[in-house]
């Protein structure tokens, strides 16, 4: 095995934008690591859905709810 080829680690803080703080260890020089998302605020992990309408569903959503509102009015 050679000796002195590891880069060494050190104590460091994650903060999330959401808040939330972690200790870990890691071979960056800097003493904090901003993140964006984290598991307290990842969808996955919290069970929130977040359903982004876009694009051709959008558009057929739209066209469904647009062909409701003329059989209504054509009922009347």
């Amino acid at each position: 095995m050679k000796t002195a080829i590891h880069p060494t680690s050190q104590d460091v803080k994650i903060i999330c934008s959401c808040g939330a703080e972690y200790a870990t260890q890691s071979t960056v020089k800097e003493d904090t690591i901003r993140v964006e998302i984290c598991s307290n605020c990842h969808p996955q992990y919290t069970g929130e859905q977040r359903i982004l309408k876009t694009g051709a569903v959008d558009k057929f959503y739209a066209r469904q709810k647009k062909m409701e509102e003329l059989q209504k009015t054509k009922k009347k």
